[in-house]
């Protein structure tokens, strides 16, 4: 981002940092080729993450799959954090004179505490209906319908975000490491690729020595899926 939005930006973060209160964190993500660090934040004790943190992995996602050519902001997904609380976050694409995404302003909520406090009330409740008519109820059924909110990490750190993601997908796929084909391989790259992995710096390194293989072959892994 230019050094004048840079500035603009890092006062509304630290304006709404007051403003909102110790339940929001603000922070401001600047976009470069191979980085997406944290450059001003607000709260920061919210999710534990400070100057030089990465993306939320959710946001990793949304910035790979080019959300921002077709969107100026995503609104209320539900993450949460390294310290285990439960966030609704916001995200604005901050872009440049052409269209190219430059940086992030991001708005977490504790929504934490809000639903420590609807237990509360519910509790004292006791699930009793008083005066209300039949057949309505306060308590959901546990075989209600019930709509998965979409979840993400906050990672502190941009080693700890590669290793996390990177961890989980090889954990998941059902073939050792050394027993991958080719062609796994690239299965694998190219979810790691939509998850955003590679727009970390110096994931193609920790990429390479997780799936046993060099350098060149992940760039040309990289190369192969860009090309599709």
């Amino acid at each position: 981002m230019e050094v004048e939005l840079i500035r603009q930006y890092t006062l509304i973060v630290d304006f709404l940092g007051h403003v909102l209160g110790p339940d929001y964190e603000i922070a401001l993500h600047e976009l470069e080729d191979d980085s997406n660090r944290i450059i001003a934040i607000a709260n920061g004790e919210l999710t534990g993450r400070h100057i030089g943190s990465p993306l939320s992995n959710k946001m990793l996602e949304f910035v790979a799959g080019n959300l921002y050519e077709t969107q100026n902001y995503v609104l209320n997904f539900e993450s949460v954090s390294a310290t285990g609380k439960t966030m609704c976050s916001n995200s604005m694409f901050i872009k440049g004179r052409h269209g190219e995404l430059s940086g992030l302003l991001c708005i977490n909520f504790d929504a934490s505490r809000y639903e420590e406090l609807s237990r509360r009330v519910m509790e004292l409740c006791g699930g009793v209906k008083r005066g209300v008519p039949s057949g309505t109820r306060l308590i959901a059924d546990s075989n209600d319908p019930v709509e998965t909110p979409v979840r993400s990490g906050y990672p502190t750190s941009i080693a700890g975000a590669t290793a996390s993601i990177v961890s989980q997908v090889v954990a998941n796929y059902p073939v050792e490491v050394d027993r991958l084909t080719q062609d796994e391989k690239m299965e694998i790259m190219d979810i790691l690729n939509r998850k955003g992995v590679f727009l970390l710096k110096g994931s193609v390194s920790h990429v390479a020595q997780t799936l046993h293989s060099s350098e060149a072959s992940i760039y040309r892994y990289l190369g192969k899926l860009n090309n599709k």
